[in-house]
């Protein structure tokens, strides 16, 4: 089966509150030094990627992770969007982890958080599959040479781990032998070939082989509610 798309999906680098162990949610908070770096080892790692696309979460620490990578690949357009945020941790949001206390009212849903990962998957990623599906077909019948998307989306440690975990639920995706889904770091890469038949492989998650800054090892925004 031919691969039509490949999606890297890059957590953001590290924030103050990611060192803190503070609740973050939609919280706007910038990328700290340490996440900085972070990013630029990413984009490193990345450089020779032929990027066609780029998707990130409008908060600034996933979309000012994107723009460092991005300065490897100036013709490529950076497109946020709120559908990629991490998960609204409602009154948790701004609170140590340790001190967070009973869940809130108005913390999203789990369903909903899901649902919303996995409708951006598919109104973006499965119909560019679509696509390129298309396209191979008809370079198949003119003999013409076929490139797959290479996509960059850049979001939150949260959702990433929402969207595999749905997309495998739901039989769309499948884990390649050897793949563990660990916990998702900060400027972690984890890839996913998405084949004609719109079916994906998770050939490698949460991988920080490319970084050399230690890292925050919880993420306080990922709870089991």
């Amino acid at each position: 089966m031919t691969v039509v798309v490949r999606v890297y999906l890059v957590r953001h680098g590290e924030t103050d509150h990611n060192r803190q162990e503070v609740i973050q949610g939609q919280l706007d908070t910038p990328l700290n030094a340490a996440g900085a770096r972070q990013a630029a080892l990413a984009a490193d790692a990345l450089a020779d990627v032929p990027l066609s696309a780029a998707y990130a979460s409008d908060l600034v620490r996933a979309s000012k992770t994107a723009e460092i990578i991005l300065e490897n690949h100036p013709g490529v357009k950076l497109e946020v969007t709120e559908a990629l945020r991490e998960r609204f941790m409602g009154d948790w949001q701004g609170a140590n982890v340790h001190n967070r206390g009973p869940a809130p009212p108005n913390l999203e849903p789990v369903a909903d958080f899901a649902a919303r990962s996995v409708g951006w998957w598919h109104t973006t990623i499965a119909r560019l599959a679509q696509r390129k599906a298309a396209a191979l077909a008809s370079s198949a019948e003119g003999d013409g040479a076929f490139e797959p998307a290479h996509v960059l989306v850049v979001s939150h440690g949260g959702l990433i781990g929402t969207l595999v975990t749905s997309l495998v639920g739901s039989r769309e995706l499948r884990v390649a032998e050897g793949v563990r889904l660990t916990r998702c770091f900060n400027a972690s890469i984890s890839v996913v070939e998405v084949e004609q038949d719109g079916r994906g492989v998770l050939v490698s998650y949460a991988d920080t082989t490319h970084l050399d800054v230690g890292l925050v090892q919880e993420n306080a925004d990922v709870v089991e509610k």
